[in-house]
């Protein structure tokens, strides 16, 4: 390789560790924003699977976040140990933390339809295909990938140069297709349901998702182009900046519903703050 050639892929590494830099900063100033609302309305709650999925998703990047800038940011390290394909595999072939935060966004959606069964059948199943498919999508491109020792001293990371990038794409683009069908979905039964409500829980729901969605779209959007049209190893910048924002919004919308529910059970009891939803029928159901 020529030193022209050299420079060029150095610099394409260098961007690459500089964005997991900006994704473990983005993780943990959001950390300390909401430490706070964490501990008055997660920490005192009764256990239920909103509560499981929020640490799930929420301290999940606390550990291959980490691990992903040890290897990418640590020079003299040994080609083996640093840039194996065993290794570089492990850090690329994470799909929990999208899981975890799609499982909540459903689980919102399973709750503004209010506790429909057909509804979370529907979106369970939409999500475990997905997640399936995502699995052993990624599972070939890894098989694919290669992999070649550091271009220069002192610019370790995973340096990938070559696999079949559709095979990493269409993964986010599953997510995608997901997030949009969920979101079709809220705004059809608010629009039928809840046009005119003042309920301040059935109006988190339906604008932080809508938030939730936006930005996504345009992350995914972006991190599928780059994923098929950018040049190695910048094709994988955006992969893990997804995966923060994925945990960063899912948690917030959990946390924005505790603290509303908390806000107005300090009018009546002192109790741990549960997410109680009124529909049409008289039926009050507790749904986070």
């Amino acid at each position: 390789m020529d030193p022209a050639s050299v420079a060029l892929l150095a610099s394409r590494l260098r961007i690459v560790n500089c964005m997991h830099v900006v994704n473990i900063t983005i993780w943990l100033f959001d950390y300390t924003l909401t430490f706070g609302a964490e501990v008055s309305h997660m920490w005192t709650s009764k256990w239920s699977l909103s509560k499981v999925l929020f640490f799930c998703s929420r301290y999940s990047p606390a550990f291959d976040v980490p691990i992903l800038m040890y290897y990418s940011m640590v020079p003299n390290l040994s080609f083996k140990l640093v840039l194996s394909p065993t290794a570089c595999r492990i850090i690329l072939g994470t799909v929990f933390g999208l899981a975890v935060a799609e499982a909540i966004l459903i689980l919102r959606t399973y709750a503004l339809s209010g506790r429909r069964r057909g509804v979370l059948i529907f979106f369970t199943t939409l999500w475990a295909l997905g997640v399936t498919s995502s699995i052993i999508l990624l599972e070939f491109f890894l098989l694919s990938a290669t992999y070649e020792p550091p271009v220069a001293p002192g610019v370790p990371g995973c340096n990938l140069t070559g696999g079949t990038a559709v095979f990493a794409g269409i993964p986010f683009i599953i997510v995608l297709l997901n997030d949009t069908i969920i979101m079709t979905y809220t705004v059809w039964i608010v629009l039928k349901n809840y046009r005119h409500s003042q309920n301040p829980l059935i109006l988190a729901l339906y604008r932080d998702g809508l938030s939730y969605y936006f930005f996504l779209f345009i992350i995914s959007a972006a991190n599928v182009a780059t994923l098929l049209e950018a040049p190695m190893p910048t094709a994988q910048l955006l992969n893990t900046f997804l995966r923060v924002v994925h945990s960063v919004l899912s948690t917030r919308i959990l946390l924005h519903l505790r603290d509303i529910e908390y806000k107005q059970s300090e009018r009546t009891a002192a109790v741990a703050p549960r997410v109680v939803l009124s529909f049409q029928n008289g039926t009050n159901i507790e749904v986070l």
